[in-house]
This record gives structure tokens, C-alpha cells and sequence, in this order.
């Protein structure tokens, strides 16, 4: 005020010397974050500790290249509670999709693989297609025997938004559908996503009680930081996983929280940062 100059030591000192809180570089954004800074209601952003396991992940049963053990023992150094194996089902041929036979052979390898790994829950899922009618690639009383079902478009990409959002809608109302993955498709520097109303899937979402992915893939990062933002002041789950292929790509984790906390994303807001009893039992709702 008159016109001096104070010395400052760090960032945080300059908003505490304006009365604000902190901003994290990931909210400056003008996306009213200076707002909240100086009423003392910034979120509590998710950090990579608070991210318990990871929920979309393919091993060589499909198109990954490492064996589900493999797999659970590299999430295990990470120190996950919780990986869940998702291989995609069988309409995706180019990716070696599972036979309605071969997932139930998977499914019992899971239980085997669960008794050789110690320290870490592996849980049996699989990320099934949303087919042009909205329909699953495997029926219901196959789903019921997976512990985590993630469904997603990989096909129509060129079918329109009303279209596109009545699959995933249909998807949704699935009790068997745990979570949507990449929820708009889109590939950065490659595709734009398939056309879709994103605040439609949110309440629907909202309505079923479903989550809604974060992919932490680099080239997805879908939802968007954005999209995620709506997602959560619906008061919809968001999961951060890594849709891994390698066990390198565990470690792509890193990207999705980086887009969560541009999303305001608290541990709260993020289903696979609950420990693995609460995850269970959420699992478990329906």
C-alpha cells in the first residue's frame, strides 16, 4: 500500500502475504481457483500416494505382453493393495479378445494367481465392448462373475452423439458395469474422439451410480481435466487408471493424477484411492 517492496522466500509465502491460500500450478487456470484461494476452499488434491491400485490393466491373455502374475507383482512394488486384470472381451479380435471360454479360464488363473502373490488383492474383471445396439459383448451372467467390469467403445466411431451416448447410457444401467473407460475416445495428436454427449454420460453416471475413467495413457488423458471437473461436481466417481498393455506402463499413473488434479480431483472423488475393503464393498453395491 505504500508502495514498499517485502522480500519474499518462496510462492507460499506471496499468497499468504495476500491472504490467499496456495494454488497448486495445476489449478491456475482461471477457472475460479484464486476465488477459492482467499475464502480458504481450495480442494485437497489427490496425490499419487493417496492412489491405492489400478483398475484397467491387460496382461498376455489379450493384447498385453506380461503374464497376470507378472503384472500384480509390478503393482505390488508400486505398493498397491489392488490391481484388477481387464482384458477386453471377445468382439475386439485385433486385440485378442477372450472367448466367452477363455474368460472363465482366466477367471480361475486370477485365483491362482491371488495364492501365489502375496501382499496384493488381484481382482478378476474385463473390459467389455459396448456393442452398436448398446449392448455387451458378454452377457450378464458372465459379467456377475467378474469383480470388475469396465466397459468401452473401441468400434462406430462414426456413428453420431445421439447414438454414441444411448450405448454408453445403456452401458451404464448394465448393474454389472462397474466403470466407463476413455468415455470419449479420444486420441491426442491422432483422433478426436467419437462424437458423444459428455454431459449426459455424467448424469447418467450420476444416476447409476457408475465411475467415470480418467485413462492415464498419454495419448487419451480421458476424460480431460474438464470433462473430469463436470464429472466431479456432479458428484461422480472417478477412476485414475493406466489401461496398461506392460508393466512399464503402470507407471503412466503419474499423468492421470497430474490430469485429476487439474480437475480439482480430491482422494474422495477418486474410486481406486479407497482402500481395498471400502473398494469391495462398492464393488459389491448392486
Amino acid at each position: 500500500a505504500d508502495g514498499g517492496q517485502e522480500a519474499v522466500e518462496s510462492e507460499a509465502a506471496l499468497y499468504a502475504l495476500l491472504g490467499m491460500d496456495y494454488i497448486p500450478p495445476e489449478l491456475r487456470e482461471n477457472r475460479g481457483e484464486v476465488e477459492a484461494a482467499m475464502a480458504g476452499a481450495l480442494p485437497h488434491l489427490i496425490e499419487a500416494a493417496d492412489v491405492r491400485g489400478d483398475l484397467h490393466a491387460h496382461t498376455s491373455w489379450s493384447d498385453g505382453t506380461a503374464t497376470i502374475v507378472e503384472m500384480a507383482e509390478a503393482a505390488k512394488r508400486r505398493g498397491y493393495d489392488y490391481i484388477a486384470i481387464t482384458d477386453h472381451s471377445r468382439s475386439l479380435g485385433i486385440a485378442r479378445g477372450l472367448s466367452e471360454e477363455r474368460f472363465l479360464e482366466q477367471l480361475d488363473e486370477v485365483q491362482r494367481a491371488n495364492r501365489q502373490v502375496s501382499g496384493i488383492r488381484i481382482l478378476a474383471g474385463s473390459e467389455v465392448d459396448i456393442l452398436r445396439d448398446g449392448s455387451l459383448d458378454f452377457d450378464d451372467a458372465l459379467l456377475t462373475k467378474a469383480d470388475v467390469v469396465v466397459a468401452s467403445i473401441h468400434s462406430g466411431f462414426k456413428l453420431d452423439s445421439a447414438t454414441n451416448t444411448a450405448r454408453i447410457v445403456s452401458a451404464m444401467r448394465n448393474p454389472n458395469v462397474d466403470i466407463v473407460a476413455h468415455p470419449t475416445g479420444r486420441l491426442l495428436g491422432k483422433r478426436p474422439g467419437y462424437a458423444v454427449d459428455v454431459d449426459a454420460i455424467i448424469r447418467e453416471a450420476k444416476l447409476t451410480g457408475t465411475a467415470l475413467e480418467i485413462n492415464s495413457y498419454p495419448d487419451r488423458l480421458d476424460l480431460s481435466d474438464e470433462n473430469a471437473r463436470s464429472a466431479r461436481e456432479a458428484g461422480v466417481l472417478i477412476s485414475i487408471n493406466t489401461d496398461s498393455h506392460t508393466v512399464d506402463e503402470l507407471s503412466n499413473i503419474e499423468y492421470g493424477i497430474w490430469n485429476g488434479r487439474r480437475a480439482w480431483l480430491e482422494p474422495s472423488n477418486v474410486l481406486n484411492a479407497r482402500p481395498v475393503q471400502e473398494l469391495l464393498a462398492w464393488l459389491n453395491r448392486v
